[in-house]
């Protein structure tokens, strides 16, 4: 109402105007140098009036060429971009609901209408990889590297895509490039680490492993556990090199962060003893021992004197295993002791105990060989001993695999420090973990490639 009333007080204020300007229409004279102009003050008006409205209509004019002329103005081009990011978005949630296909012709359509987009060669790229094609999605990366915002995001990329060729080196190289670029990325932090290991590169990887310990990616025991598999590493390959001494430290560090650590204490007590220091090796042993039992221990320790009585090796053992007498293994090896010491009525008892609460092969095997010495019948322990199982073994938590000895790799995932001493239950591992590529930030891993995925333990 107020509107309609100034426009309406405008319009009589104008015709109020005129109708003054026709009854008195004045004179105007104007002398420029040569030029003299006789007219009336209502004739200058008019042309005045008509020239303001000339510039009103040139700007107008110009406005509407830049903001609406088809293909030239400027909403033409905003209206082209909102097509180009709503096919963005269509592309991503396509790549979400695992049509490859359709992300792919969605975002190549997006690329024609947006100008220069990160997000374009990572989605391209993503989609490149679930088709299988994997030189394109390397481009991809490539190009997403050469960006300002997305240089990140491109090493990453090329980071997996040199990992899933077997490009070690070159996934090496590129991760530490990357670390150059976001020094606390946990993602980075942590492919470094695992690369730096794979390449065997134990004082690099212990540099890492520090960076990702500060910036608390890892549980501090977590920390402690991949920092004793390192120092294991390293003093293998120390005593391979026939530096003794050093591998000594070595090990002698890695059960200091990890004082139950059975292959470090036995690697360590075989170097102390054949450098004559069984007392050593022997009071060693005996710590670990006392915390948890393994059979590599009972081995090395039946080693310090072989030319021992029976009797002199039952004392031996019990003294090793007074202070964890419950342990399956401390009742095997002192079985064993007492089968040699031919102390049989005393090793029966035990042995039923063993074959009751732990009916492992080796325990069978005991009671098989008491049975002939006693001479018992040995046809239902013959059929216990065929249907025993194995025991307590080494287990890969990230794939199952199952080896003969410890070691720091996996050599059947490339997973690292992930085996884990187990005895016969069920063993539950990880199977193949999610992907780690760029993309799963943004769709999450659901569906992604199993062959992207870091050989990096975090913890078991």
């Amino acid at each position: 109402m107020t509107r309609l009333f100034l426009w309406v007080a405008a319009v009589l204020f104008l015709a109020w105007g005129a109708a003054m300007l026709a009854d008195n229409p004045g004179a105007v004279s104007i002398d420029f140098r040569s030029y003299h102009i006789n007219t009336s003050f209502a004739a200058m008006v008019l042309v005045a009036a008509i020239v303001a409205a000339l510039a009103g209509a040139t700007v107008w004019l110009v406005g509407w060429i830049r903001r609406d002329m088809p293909v030239l103005g400027k909403n033409a081009e905003i209206r082209r971009q909102g097509r180009g990011l709503k096919m963005l978005n269509q592309s991503l949630v396509a790549l979400s609901a695992g049509d490859h296909k359709m992300a792919k012709r969605l975002v190549e359509q997006a690329e024609v209408l947006l100008p220069p987009q990160p997000m374009v060669h990572l989605i391209a790229a993503e989609a490149a990889t679930r088709g299988g094609d994997h030189q394109a999605a390397q481009k991809r990366y490539q190009a997403l590297e050469g960006t300002e915002d997305g240089r990140f995001l491109g090493l990453r990329g090329l980071v997996q895509e040199a990992r899933r060729a077997g490009h070690e080196n070159e996934a090496l190289r590129l991760a530490r490039t990357a670390f150059t670029e976001n020094r606390k990325s946990p993602w980075v932090l942590k492919t470094l680490f695992a690369l730096e290991v794979a390449a065997g590169n134990w004082a690099e990887a212990e540099d890492a492993l520090q960076k990702v310990s500060r910036e608390k990616l890892l549980d501090s025991e977590v920390v402690k556990r991949h920092q004793a598999a390192l120092s294991y590493a390293r003093a293998t390959e120390e005593n391979l090199r026939g530096d003794k001494d050093a591998a000594r430290k070595s090990f002698k560090k890695a059960l200091t962060l990890r004082p139950d650590f059975a292959p470090a204490a036995t690697a360590l007590a075989k170097l102390e003893f054949a450098a004559g220091n069984a007392k050593r090796a022997d009071k060693m042993i005996k710590d670990v021992w006392s915390r948890k039992p393994h059979p590599s221990l009972s081995k090395i320790y039946k080693e310090l004197d072989p030319a021992e009585s029976g009797a002199d090796w039952l004392k031996r053992v019990r003294a090793l295993t007074e202070k964890n007498p419950e342990d399956p293994q401390s009742m095997l090896m002192l079985v064993d002791a007492l089968m040699d010491a031919r102390e049989y009525e005393t090793a029966k008892p035990l042995l039923d105990k063993l074959t009751r609460e732990a009916p492992t092969r080796a325990a069978w095997q005991y009671r098989l060989a008491l049975a002939h010495a006693l001479g018992e019948n040995p046809d239902p322990i013959e059929a216990a001993l065929a249907h025993a199982e194995d025991g307590a073994r080494w287990v890969c938590g990230d794939c199952g695999h199952t080896p003969r000895g410890w070691s720091p790799l996996c050599t059947s995932c490339g997973g690292f420090d992930s085996f884990g001493w187990h005895a016969g239950e069920a063993i539950r591992h990880s199977g193949t973990r999610d992907g780690d590529a760029p993309i799963a930030m943004l769709v999450g891993a659901a569906d992604m490639p199993s062959d992207m995925a870091p050989p990096m333990d975090t913890g078991r």
